[in-house]
């Protein structure tokens, strides 16, 4: 029964946290590439826009859901909050706690931990950071006994002006194969506005934007 309700938690829990080399790299021709005309014009009005399923690139690309949205800030400011990977439980809604373990400036690995009802959850992502294409990918170390099977994602920011970025997002969450996909992404697309949300806040305003229950 425990196993079982863990295996839940996760799926609910986890399907809009970001966590390596499987992410394949992310070529844009731009940062609009792949948003239609309707999708561009609400990411200029300030929403975050969630995207369909993209199949053009093949089947690497497809397994992502993927997001994109401005940053009221100019694009050297986001990439250096970005960098912070370790901040994100200040922000996050669901994050309990992040810790740094290592890090040697190419990458770093960090530990999650999430507290959802009476379950724990921890596992750890590696972050591989490419600062001359503003990319950073990441997935689970699987040195590390991780509560969940698959975790992997990636953001990629662009100029827009001197005060503006965009920023493009994928995910793909695997808790458990117990759970259908389908069930999984929908948690994923249910839960991810919030998620995105909370981070253009906390980029917004140069980091200094807390969640509830924290002092900034």
């Amino acid at each position: 029964m425990r196993k079982s309700l863990k295996i839940l938690a996760l799926a609910i829990v986890l399907a809009a946290i970001p966590g390596s080399a499987k992410v394949p790299t992310v070529s844009f021709a731009n940062g609009w590439e792949g948003l239609t005309p309707e999708q561009v014009q609400r990411v200029k009005n300030g929403e975050v826009v969630l995207l369909d399923k993209d199949t053009s690139k093949g089947t690497d690309m497809a397994r992502f859901i993927q997001a994109a949205f401005i940053f009221n800030r100019p694009i050297e400011d986001s990439w250096k909050l970005f960098r912070q990977t370790a901040r994100q439980a200040e922000y996050l809604p669901k994050l309990y706690k992040c810790v740094t373990i290592e890090d040697k400036g190419s990458y770093d690995k960090v530990d999650f931990f999430v507290k959802f009802a009476f379950i724990n959850i921890d596992y750890r992502v590696q972050h591989n950071f490419e600062p001359d294409k503003y990319y950073f990918h990441w997935a689970l170390d699987p040195a590390y006994k991780n509560d969940l099977k698959e975790l992997e994602g990636y953001w990629k920011l662009f100029k827009i002006d001197d005060q503006h970025t965009l920023a493009r997002y994928g995910t793909n969450v695997n808790a458990s194969d117990l759970i259908p996909k389908s069930i999984q992404e929908a948690l994923t697309r249910k839960d991810l506005p919030e998620s995105m949300e909370a981070v253009k806040k906390y980029f917004d305003s140069g980091g200094t934007y807390a969640k509830s229950g924290l002092k900034n």
